[in-house]
């Protein structure tokens, strides 16, 4: 009996149901021996006569005792609810039911709903429906999958019933919510895959999930893993846990330009926040907080209108050296968990700069030194004025950027100290002099395998007297038209005095064959600067991750009154903001969203493979955390991505060749407890014994900010999608679904309305009606 009751709701109606089929034929039974039998010669005539039609009216009888015990069955049916799901019919061949849930523990699942989350409410449902379908024992057989890790089922094949159930509940319940954005793609082809190696069942997949608008309308990669479920004969339900939407206003970003700054110098952050609502949101403030501690004063946030993002700009000045830790916080709504942001800040004593001069003087230098840390209070700023000869014994990524000034030339292995430096991120600056070799800049340093110059340059060249006459000018000099720029700022602001008072005397001149339209050269050198006459000075391009700003004018006052005044004001604020621009990314800190686990790798002579990881600890109002320091070994990687020749060797030198051989080797680490939002600490050790510490903010992704619901009829409404159905999450009672049920219930309704109707006419039929 334990098997047939699956197929009904209601299954303690289904013997009663079953024993009151026997009151129609105990009815029957009973009208036959409640009569006398008397013989009497009239009536033995009758009965003579009666023989004839004796074998009709035996089949009218039983036809009506059938009719009468059909409609007590199809009344226990209705009573007991029958479910005849076209997967569970297969069961009376002896097949068993393969139910695959997907249990979603994305971000946005940790909405705030009713006083808990839309998690711990899916947990609920996924209890209630295991608890019902194990009522059923020897049926079922279930696999779990979470869409954060699919490929790590958290229960794998087991059979359904109160034993495994028992097992289950308290780790379902000790189950968290991630703050990652998986897509439901993963675990749709995981379940996929699932039922595809189980042939043997009939399968059905379960989907728990808040049904967000961004994962489930408009997805064309979604309906076609669904629908690749439709070659299984696999029926569909998305359990919608979430029925109403709910306004949620987020920190879409907290960036900065620079993540290093020196001690006592205001550092800008920005704050971008959206308004995921159809209302205004008003009201708003966020609070800073510095090393865990709340700032003075808050951020007053002006008034953000639906679906509308707003910057807000916040400076913070740090008193002491080290690396900080930077929180901005808003005020709770349905999503906490993305009201707050991280950033980790390297703060020094000051900021160095390397300012390269080979003029024998070197004027121009002293001109830029003064210009970015005359004052280093002020700035943060500290300059190094060399020679060239210098660069092959510096660190050079002691270094924010270097300036290259009035440099002939360099040897081969500088010039590869400098391309490393670059591509590494750092910035370079060149302001190349008359006693450039014009070859070396033109060929050597625009090799494909450097790129360190941008254009081929000419000769010297010199306005032409007949240039200012023509303009009413007596004097040979030509302004320059500034590009919309980062560095020129000052130049490119409304109603700005600055752009007048810069005058151009003398410039390289790039060679006739190089096209000055970047649009047709189309060489991802961009020109940011011309004269008036339309030949290009300054032009900017990036090497690897870093930048390289060039200037065919100088950098003193020998070729142009830049540096002096009247136009000194604009010139001492566009080195600032060329230092700005061209900064060294900070090995020491990091920022990145939570997506994947976190990987690192690195040269296997750079560090050993012991690193130490401080995650970051709980606040007064999040989830208590296992672990806060974890040791973890890092593994030899196979690295077999290196371009051969890439490398440089010396040929006949077998050490060397070994030496190069083993640089490639690479350690490399995952680390996988860094699941949640913070500021984590990864500490590695050098062979010699040094410890570095990498500083890494981590953020919850914006992509789960919206808690738009997605429109049911849009998904169902798809031809190919007949066989996925949508259910409120009260309607998902037990594994199997409830919805086949409720439709089956009108064919019983229609079954005995029908029966009823032919037992009343053979009825009629079968009694005695005397004429009036």
């Amino acid at each position: 009996m334990s098997t047939l009751t699956q197929f009904f709701l209601n299954p303690a109606y289904v013997l009663p149901g079953a024993a009151l089929v026997l009151v129609p034929i105990l009815i029957h039974i009973l009208s036959r021996l409640r009569y006398k039998k008397v013989r009497f010669a009239a009536m033995e005539f009758l009965l003579e006569s009666e023989e004839l039609n004796r074998r009709r009216v035996v089949i009218e009888q039983l036809l009506l005792l059938l009719l009468r015990i059909l409609a007590v069955l199809l009344i226990g049916l209705l009573i007991a609810r029958l479910v005849l799901d076209p997967g569970r019919l297969l069961m009376l061949r002896g097949a068993s039911m393969h139910h695959v849930v997907i249990l979603d523990d994305s971000l946005s699942m940790r909405d705030q709903e009713g006083g808990s989350t839309v998690f711990h409410q899916a947990l609920q449902i996924l209890e209630n429906m295991l608890v019902e379908g194990s009522r059923q024992p020897g049926t079922s057989r279930i696999t779990l999958l979470s869409t954060t890790d699919p490929g790590r089922p958290i229960v794998a094949d087991r059979t359904l019933d109160a034993a495994f159930v028992q097992e289950i509940l308290p780790r379902l319940r000790n189950l968290t919510c991630s703050w990652r954005a998986p897509s439901p793609i993963d675990a749709i082809n995981a379940a996929r895959d699932i039922l595809a190696a189980d042939g043997g069942a009939a399968p059905h997949v379960h989907f728990l999930t808040d049904l967000r608008a961004t994962d489930w309308n408009s997805r064309p990669d979604t309906v076609a893993a669904l629908e690749s479920l439709k070659t299984l004969n696999a029926s569909v339900d998305l359990v919608a846990v979430v029925n109403d939407t709910r306004s949620n206003v987020v920190i879409q970003q907290l960036a900065a330009e620079t993540l290093a700054v020196a001690q006592g110098i205001p550092w800008r952050m920005t704050v971008t926040l959206k308004n995921y609502s159809s209302r205004k949101a008003t009201g708003l403030r966020s609070t800073v907080l510095l090393d865990g501690g709340s700032l003075p004063g808050r951020i007053l946030i002006p008034d953000i209108e639906p679906g509308a993002e707003l910057q807000v700009s916040h400076d913070v000045t740090f008193d002491s050296e080290g690396r900080h830790q930077i929180e901005v916080r808003l005020e709770d709504d349905a999503l906490r968990e993305d009201n707050r942001r991280f950033l980790a800040v390297e703060v020094t004593e000051k900021r160095l700069i390397l300012i390269i001069d080979d003029e024998g003087q070197q004027e121009d230098a002293s001109f830029v030194a003064a210009a970015l840390s005359a004052d280093p209070a002020l700035t943060g700023l500290a300059s190094e004025v060399r020679a060239s000869q210098t660069l092959t014994s510096a660190n050079l990524s002691r270094y924010d950027c270097i300036y290259l000034l009035n440099v002939r030339d360099l040897p081969a292995d500088t010039t590869l100290l400098l391309t490393d430096y670059v591509r590494a991120g750092g910035g370079i600056i060149w302001f190349p002099g008359e006693q450039a070799n014009m070859r070396w800049y033109s060929e050597t340093l625009r090799d494909p395998s450097m790129k360190l110059f941008p254009v081929p340059i000419g000769t010297v060249h010199e306005v032409d007297p007949g240039v200012g006459a023509a303009a009413g000018n007596a004097s040979p000099f030509l302004t320059p038209v500034f590009e919309e720029h980062p560095i020129f700022m000052v130049y490119n602001a409304p109603d700005s005095p600055f752009p007048d008072t810069v005058q151009i005397a003398r410039w390289l001149q790039v060679t006739d064959e190089w096209k000055v339209d970047d649009t047709e050269r189309a060489d991802s050198v961009r020109t940011i600067m011309r004269l008036r006459t339309g030949q290009p000075v300054a032009f900017e391009h990036a090497i690897g991750k870093g930048r390289v700003l060039t200037f065919l004018i100088g950098a003193g006052r020998r070729w142009s009154n830049w540096p002096v005044a009247p136009a000194s004001p604009g010139y001492v604020v566009t080195q600032l903001l060329v230092h700005q621009y061209l900064q060294r990314p900070i090995d020491s800190v990091e920022s990145r969203e939570l997506s994947e686990p976190i990987r690192l790798q690195w040269p296997i002579s750079q560090f050993t493979e012991n690193v130490e990881v401080y995650l970051p600890e709980a606040g007064p109002n999040d989830e208590p955390v296992a672990e806060t320091f974890v040791r973890l070994q890092a593994t030899l990687l196979k690295n077999d991505s290196h371009i051969p020749g890439e490398t440089p060797s010396v040929k006949g030198d077998d050490t060397k060749k070994d030496d190069a051989a083993s640089s490639l080797q690479e350690l490399g680490v995952v680390i996988r407890q860094a699941e949640r939002p913070g500021i984590y600490r990864l500490r590695r050790f050098s062979p010699d014994g040094n410890v570095n510490d990498l500083v890494m903010a981590v953020n919850v992704p914006t992509s789960e900010s919206s808690l738009a619901l997605a429109d049911h009829e849009q998904i169902t409404s798809q031809s190919e999608l007949d066989h996925v159905r949508i259910l409120e999450s009260d309607a998902a009672n037990s594994l199997g679904g409830s919805q086949a049920g409720r439709e089956l219930r009108w064919l019983l309704l229609g079954l005995l309305i029908a029966t009823l109707v032919a037992e009343q006419l053979l009825a009629l039929r079968l009694s005695y009606h005397p004429a009036s």
